[in-house]
Order: structure tokens, then sequence, then C-alpha cells
């Protein structure tokens, strides 16, 4: 009998809108997107790199940040490149920067944030993070 096959990881990014299948997700510096949550967090004293696209393990994760980009979309990704640990994210294992991913499928093109307040989109930012970690 052999051993249970491990899932493979699944990656997701919540950002800019309208992108398809087969599309590249390229860093703010490369696009010239000025409104990012890199910069957000670049305000607020973070670590963050223009330079590099964010991914995460977990989708709920993604979902928030997609809420909190204007009408951002969820997106399933595969990396391009080496995937290195974010600084910024205090949980192992959930939060990754890359040089660029490509779109493996749209699970949601609309995410409005207006369906609740900002702090309440933060506070799910916390906990699917831990979920994440745990998991």
């Amino acid at each position: 009998m052999s051993a249970p096959r491990p899932h493979p990881v699944r990656y997701f990014h919540g950002g800019v809108p309208g992108l398809a299948p087969g599309g590249l997700l390229l860093p703010p510096e490369m696009t010239g997107t000025e409104w990012t949550l890199t910069a957000d967090v670049l305000d607020m004293g973070g670590v963050a790199r223009r330079d590099r696209v964010y991914v995460t393990t977990g989708r709920e994760v993604a979902r928030v940040y997609a809420a909190l980009f204007p009408d951002g979309a969820l997106y399933e990704v595969e990396p391009v490149g080496e995937l290195v640990a974010d600084a910024d994210c205090l949980v192992p294992g959930v939060s990754f920067e890359v040089p660029a991913a490509r779109v493996v499928r749209v699970v949601d093109p609309v995410v409005l944030a207006r369906a609740r307040p900002f702090e309440a989109w933060l506070r799910k930012l916390d906990r699917a993070t831990d979920e994440t970690g745990a998991a």
C-alpha cells in the first residue's frame, strides 16, 4: 500500500481586477501601478517590495487583499520564479514574494470592500492568516 499523495500547494493573489487565466501578474514597479497595498504597508512602516508580487497559500487571506483593492479580484496563481517568505508575515508558510505569477483561474472577479467595514476586513485577515498557518 502506497502512502497518500500530498496535495499540491495552491497559491492565491488578491488585487488588480481584469486578468484572465494565463495572464501574468507583474510587480507594481514594472506595471507603473500607483495604488497598491504594498505602498500602504510601506506607509505604515512595514516591509514590502514594489519589485515583487505577493502570493499566499490562504485563499481567504487573498480574498481580504482583493477586497482592500478597489473592486479587486481573487485569483489562483502559479508563482513564476523563486518563492521567498514574506518578511512582513509573522506566520510561516502563508505569504511569499515572487518576481511574477501566472493566473491559473479567476476565483472571484470582484470582491467588494463595501460588503464590510475596513476594520472587519483587517480582523478577517488576521483570522485567515492564523488559520492558514495552522493548517
